[in-house]
């Protein structure tokens, strides 16, 4: 029998597993190494010492999950995962959130968008509505949301040698022409498209990458591609429910998984990564060999590893330094009794801190109070934090510039303001069990200004050019991660699920390897718009612009 071929995966979030379970199952040795936990900024945790009684503590995460309808690639290798009692594996641990909340201030103007797949073919006016803008006095659209919808449509039936040319140059506050328009649309088509969903702020991000976005999203919400639900969360905390029976998965297809291991430096010779140098948690260190290997290492510490190899073994990749970073943190608030505030998740148009939630407990198997905590908690109201540099409404500071207990005070106000008003009271300060803010955030409470260690990816205008792709100039080495190129251009899970699928097909296609490649799932393109498309990359290719942009009804006033 011929030496199986050898490949470390450096890196054990979502690209890295992925990675290594697609080589895996085509008869490669396969080694991972992790320094932090399986998952990357996927995994959940928990608060030790919170469970008594034979209780489990109680469930804390890095920000909560979710699996809109646009997500193939990743629900692929999420049948693929063996669950007790699941014939679709861990898949079948997803639940559909039926319903969106666009909360407003002092609840005027919410509204609640039914996004089930219960409720059939939906058409484009009912998305301009789940925008959450406030209407007409007879329910009529505004010319600043028919203006959008126009934003829409030109994305929508842009080349993509636009895409790539034009819109990943133009910011989305350009692009939606949001100089001179109202406050209102501001804020909710133009900063809350990015805010609340990229952690990014208009003005820098790209309208390649929110305009993509929306439009899948978009094309989710109205049934369009593969049936399956536009929103879908999972019925238990993310590792129990996804995460720990991958990696035991791993383990049965025989993949050595190393947690607590550090990759310090490539050795390099020539144009061939012969070896990595690792620090394990008992501080020594030791070298691993192999024929391969698969850098998926976040985006944020592959600076480090350029220094140290990997930037001799393909120069190019230094430009991932110029790639920019921001924060999108989770917050738990622990209740005393069942809020389930929307049956789905909740974007807070007016919250200065970009916030968004879900409760968790009417989503999750089994009687919350019985199983986490100490028997009093009975819900989980889990929060995004996604603007840390706006002052806040009660200290007037931005988060980054308060301490742990006003970064809670100051987002429980801030829900309190959009789902309480005088006839109801959603959120009182007699539910409050207790909080839990992510611990990667650093250094609120001192000594010196605040830091994340799990920030991320933002795709500003032009930074597609600085993302690698999964093939390197070094014949060994293969990229993955959520900021490498790939169909879903947003740092998302399905992005990273990607990046591990091309980084496996790239390291097939080197080795020679007769298997069949793992499918990167491309994005849902509607045959009907197929012709404006190609219309429209004739006029780009002459330098004329889309058959469809016009200027805001506002430029002439």
């Amino acid at each position: 029998m011929p030496r199986r071929q050898t490949v470390v995966v450096l890196g054990g979030g979502v690209a890295g597993l992925t990675a290594a379970m697609e080589l895996a199952e085509r008869g490669f040795e396969v080694t991972v190494v992790e320094p932090t936990g399986w998952g990357g900024k996927a995994r959940s945790a928990s608060v030790p010492g919170t469970g008594t009684g034979g209780r489990l503590d109680l469930p804390s995460e890095h920000g909560f999950r979710f699996f809109p309808g646009f997500y193939r690639s990743l629900p692929d290798t999420m049948r693929r995962i063996p669950f007790p009692g699941s014939p679709s594996g861990v898949e079948g641990n997803l639940r559909e959130a039926p319903q969106m909340l666009s909360a407003r201030s002092g609840r005027i103007g919410e509204t609640v968008t039914d996004v089930s797949s219960a409720a059939g073919a939906r058409t484009p006016l009912e998305i301009l509505r789940a925008r959450g803008m406030r209407l007409g006095a007879d329910g009529e659209l505004s010319e600043e949301l028919l203006y959008f919808a126009n934003r829409m449509l030109v994305y929508m039936t842009s080349s993509t040698e636009r895409r790539l040319g034009q819109w990943e140059q133009t910011s989305w506050w350009d692009y939606t022409a949001a100089d001179g328009a109202s406050e209102e649309y501001r804020k909710v088509c133009v900063v809350g498209a990015t805010r609340t969903v990229v952690a990014a702020r208009a003005e820098v991000c790209s309208t390649h990458t929110v305009g993509g976005f929306l439009e899948a999203f978009g094309y989710g919400f109205l049934g369009r591609g593969e049936a399956q639900s536009a929103d879908r969360v999972l019925n238990a905390p993310t590792s129990a429910a996804w995460i720990d029976p991958w990696v035991r998965h791993l383990e049965t297809l025989g993949v050595r998984l190393r947690l607590g291991w550090r990759v310090e430096r490539l050795t390099v010779r020539g144009r061939t990564v012969t070896g990595a140098v690792l620090r394990g948690p008992d501080g020594r260190q030791r070298e691993a060999d192999a024929d391969w290997y698969v850098c998926a290492l976040p985006v944020d510490r592959i600076g480090a590893l350029l220094e140290h190899g990997l930037a001799e073994a393909d120069p190019e990749l230094k430009s991932t330094t110029d790639l920019r970073t921001d924060w999108m943190v989770g917050l738990q608030f622990y209740l005393t009794e069942p809020t389930p505030v929307t049956r789905g998740h909740v974007i807070y148009q007016d919250s200065p801190w970009a916030l968004t939630s879900i409760s968790q407990a009417q989503f999750w198997d089994g009687d919350f109070r019985s199983t986490y905590g100490d028997g009093t908690v009975a819900d989980c109201l889990s929060v995004d934090i996604s603007s840390w540099d706006t002052p806040g409404i009660l200290y007037g500071k931005p988060a980054r510039d308060c301490t742990r207990a006003e970064v809670a005070a100051e987002v429980w106000a801030q829900l309190a303001d959009a789902l309480n008003d005088t006839h109801r009271r959603t959120l009182h300060d007699g539910l409050l069990h207790s909080w839990q803010l992510d611990p990667a955030v650093r250094n609120l409470d001192g000594p010196g200004p605040a830091t994340n260690d799990e920030a991320l990816l933002i795709n500003t205008t032009g930074s597609w050019a600085l993302r690698p792709r999964a093939v390197t100039a070094a014949a060994n080495l293969f990229m993955a991660g959520d900021f490498v190129r790939c169909p879903v251009n947003l740092a998302t899970m399905e992005g990273a699920n990607q990046s591990g699928r091309a980084a496996a097909n790239a390291l097939l296609a080197a080795c020679g390897h007769p298997a069949e490649p793992a499918v990167v799932h491309a994005l849902y393109e509607p045959e009907e718009l197929r012709r404006l498309k190609e219309v429209d990359a004739e006029l780009y290719r002459i330098g004329r612009a889309h058959i469809l942009d016009t200027p805001p009804p506002w430029a002439a006033r």
